[in-house]
């Protein structure tokens, strides 16, 4: 990479008239250093990663970061009745929303509620530079133990001295009135680097839905008459602000994030209203200190997060009959339907202090992290349960909430992790994180790693690695709900995982990747039961494989794809429900001009099996092609771009005996995106 480096250079070398070789040296030391720092984030990692640059991702029309994450090999984007986006990787646990971290320029921000980053999956890809996703246990970041993948997302509030640009303002317009607009931009006053980004979008989205809950007779045969079908209120109304600022070893970060959707297909699983809506606002803020004590660097980081959901919904149609609440053994008919306002606000607080110590071929981290999660608030409204006439809402927040209010977690890891270079071509990562919380026992999660450096174009890792999910509030506490029963006698999900690695570097930015995979889950958790109560119901092993690709042919062309296959088994020998055997994903694109290029993308997902009791066929393959023409000129960038452009029939799985068909997806759209830079 520094000959690479050092031979661009050259010409300034012989055509400037006079050289500051001072500044000259510090400049090649800063590219070295850059160099050396993607190099071990992209291939030397001890882990398997994908990387994707949020430059090239808007050039194929990549709208968001859901569809960002389409391209990774392995994982399954899918959705829930609330319209929770979910990224299933390596088809762990498909009903699990903690089975992956989402980390915002180092953040954490699944919410404590489900455990879940679903409002920050519309992410816009203007704000993000860069997209690194490692799939399997672990991560990069210390003191984060995911557990079946993590995603780190870059925002342009990181620079570099190759970074030219000050900011941005962007818009889109697209199918289902969808809109869009914002604005990042860098300042720097007096050694104070500040970054701001903002932007806002709104769409009216609705799809067609199947006969809902009712029609399985889980609110009673009386019930079954009342169900129906007809369209899902899935529209958006989303802002955003995020600031940075940096001033000499100080640096604080934080984020606004509103988020605000339509019922989707209802808490119950019984069709919502229009104007029904679920609010999912996410607000966090971080300060971090990075010094040297001894010449041994550290970095201490004090943290605050505030997750809320709020839920306006009719929960129940007009005529609905349940058990009244003073006397379940009577039955109680709501002529007007069944109305709920319900809130809980979580609070997170945490702390942590790491190190970086340097011996011989040694390079360890240590440190700590201890974090407090709380309920600080809830409320419980709903019709009330005994006198149909009042049509005034109850509150039952104390009586018949549908949230543990007194939930409450506390807990610290603890990690020590070695980077030790045996020789020139071997190297070995090894360490433990022993994480202890509220919920769980004191438990050691260790990992090693072996990266084997054949001649610097091909590269063996060989993996092992454990990890545990702690249980989601949504698992634990919730409460009075048929649709889902919380459980505070859980265990947490346990993962063992052997992975090996195979890298060939085929050019500056082209490689092929193959992996090969085995995932050996206990205690796996769903509330798929007679009871909707969540339950450890099962064990299961997931063997597969995943290759990668990313060429440019000539000067003009650029393929990128992946193949996976996963091979899944539960304790009793059954395969595992709602996992695609089969993903083929990719894009081809082609420069016409200097500032013109057009690309296709395109996804295959196979057939997925139910569950053995679930009468239903297997859901249906789809493949799903999009095209885009992308201009670039004089710091304008403009996209066109058609999605599902032959109209495919998409669905996510629902829950058994539930909905009756599966949730429609879009069918095909168009979005036109317009960007500034300067």
């Amino acid at each position: 990479m520094m000959k690479r480096v050092s031979f661009l250079l050259l010409p300034v070398l012989v055509c400037a008239k006079s050289i500051d070789i001072d500044m000259l040296s510090q400049t090649i030391a800063k590219i070295g250093a850059i160099a050396t720092q993607e190099r071990e984030n992209i291939f030397y990692q001890p882990f398997i990663v994908s990387v994707y640059k949020g430059r090239e991702l808007q050039k194929l029309g990549i709208t968001n970061l859901k569809e960002a994450l389409s391209l990774v090999p392995g994982v399954d984007v899918t959705t829930d009745n609330l319209n929770n986006s979910i990224a299933i990787f390596r088809g762990s646990n498909p009903f699990a929303y903690g089975q992956s971290k989402l980390f915002i320029d180092g953040v954490l921000v699944n919410d404590v509620l489900f455990d879940s980053y679903s409002s920050f999956m519309d992410m816009p890809i203007e704000l993000i530079k860069r997209i690194e996703v490692i799939r399997g246990p672990g991560g990069k970041l210390d003191a984060f133990n995911a557990y079946a993948g993590s995603i780190y997302v870059t925002t342009y509030a990181k620079r570099t001295m190759f970074d030219d640009t000050k900011g941005a303002f962007f818009a889109k317009y697209g199918s289902y009135e969808y809109k869009m607009g914002g604005v990042r931009r860098y300042f720097d006053y007096d050694g104070i680097k500040t970054f701001i980004d903002f932007y806002y979008q709104k769409d009216d989205k609705h799809l067609p839905s199947g006969y809902d809950i009712l029609h399985t007779g889980l609110y009673g045969a009386v019930n079954m008459p009342l169900s129906r079908k007809g369209e899902a209120p899935l529209w958006l109304k989303n802002y955003s602000f995020g600031l940075h600022t940096h001033y000499k070893d100080f640096s604080l970060q934080g984020r606004i994030n509103y988020y605000k959707k339509g019922g989707a297909y209802g808490i119950n699983y019984m069709l919502p209203r229009k104007q029904d809506f679920v609010k999912t606002p996410t607000t966090y803020i971080e300060a971090k200190y990075t010094s040297t004590l001894a010449s041994i660097p550290f970095t201490i980081k004090i943290g605050a997060k505030w997750d809320s959901f709020f839920i306006n919904e009719r929960a129940g149609y007009p005529g609905l009959t349940i058990p009244k609440l003073s006397n379940p053994v009577q039955s109680i008919t709501f002529p007007q339907g069944f109305f709920i306002d319900d809130i809980a606000k979580q609070r997170s607080l945490y702390h942590s202090l790491f190190a970086h110590y340097r011996v011989n071929e040694h390079s360890i981290k240590f440190g700590y992290r201890i974090y407090e999660e709380k309920t600080y608030y809830q409320q419980t409204k709903t019709t009330d349960r005994d006198n149909p006439n009042n049509t005034a809402l109850v509150d039952y927040s104390h009586t018949y909430p549908f949230f543990d209010e007194s939930a409450k977690r506390y807990g610290y890891n603890v990690v020590v992790q070695d980077n030790f270079a045996v020789n020139e071509y071997l190297t070995l990562s090894y360490g433990i994180n022993y994480e202890n919380n509220t919920h769980i026992p004191g438990t050691l999660n260790p990992r090693i790693t072996a990266l084997y450096d054949i001649d610097g174009e091909n590269l063996v890792k060989v993996m092992y690695s454990k990890s545990l999910r702690t249980p989601s509030w949504q698992e634990l506490y919730a409460k009075n709900n048929k649709a889902r029963v919380g459980n505070r006698h859980l265990c947490p999900e346990k993962v063992d995982a052997y992975e090996v690695d195979f890298i060939r570097r085929l050019g500056m930015d082209d490689y092929l990747q193959c992996n090969l995979f085995y995932l050996k889950n206990k205690d796996q958790i769903n509330n798929i039961n007679s009871l909707h109560q969540f339950q450890n119901a099962q064990n299961s092993d997931i063997y597969g494989v995943e290759a990668e690709i990313s060429k440019h042919f000539g000067q003009n062309w650029k393929l990128y794809g992946d193949y996976s296959y996963i091979y899944t088994r539960d304790d009793k020998g059954r395969y595992l429900p709602n996992v695609a055997r089969h993903m083929l994903k990719g894009y081809l694109q082609r420069e016409l001009t200097s500032f013109l290029d057009t690309s296709i993308k395109f996804l295959y997902v196979g057939r997925k099996k139910r569950y053995s009791f679930d009468p239903r066929a297997p859901l249906d393959s789809y493949t799903k092609i999009d095209w885009n023409l992308h201009y670039q000129k004089d710091g304008w960038g403009v996209n066109f771009s058609i999605k599902n452009l032959f109209d495919t029939d998409i669905y996510y799985p629902s829950y058994p005996f539930t909905y009756e068909e599966d949730y429609k997806q879009e069918g095909r759209t168009y979005m036109i995106s317009v960007e500034k830079l300067f």
